[in-house]
């Protein structure tokens, strides 16, 4: 796929994003990839450094994220996931399934919004981060919040 539809598909998330969720998206080359929470706003950002469909797969998964919180049965679920100080075990569970969950929310709505996807560059992006996050699970010193840093803790 082109560029050009790389942009015109990350514009459509972000359009969705936008209306249908309120969520901002800020894109920029020292942004982390993430879903932001704070007090009743909430945005996603994206490092603009990347290829144009890892920048798609990556705002996918994020409004995955945001599909997430935004139900109303979230709390019920990951009873340990808005606790962003808490690395006890109960925490980095939490995080991982909703890491899973979030992914497979991104692809639903890519096939909502006729996104097609190269379901086996999307599936290797995914598992490349989610083993990010199962090794932060084994251990949490491996988590290092930054510039560079592919874990976020969302």
């Amino acid at each position: 796929m082109s560029d050009e539809t790389y942009i015109e598909d990350i514009s459509a998330v972000e359009g969705y994003l936008l209306i249908d969720l309120g969520v901002d998206v800020i894109f920029g080359e020292d942004e982390p990839n993430a879903f932001w929470e704070k007090d009743d706003e909430s945005f996603v950002s994206i490092d603009t450094k990347q290829s144009k469909r890892l920048q798609l797969y990556s705002i996918l998964h994020e409004a995955g994220h945001a599909i997430i919180r935004q139900r109303e049965d979230y709390d019920k679920l990951y009873p340990y996931g808005r606790k962003h100080k808490n690395k006890s075990i109960s925490r980095r569970v939490d995080v991982l399934r909703e890491e899973v969950v979030a992914w497979n929310e991104g692809e639903r709505l890519a096939q909502k919004l006729s996104i097609v996807l190269d379901y086996s560059l999307w599936h290797n992006f995914m598992k490349k981060h989610l083993f990010e996050y199962s090794k932060w699970i084994q251990d949490p010193t491996l988590y290092k919040e930054g510039k560079g840093s592919s874990l976020r803790l969302c």
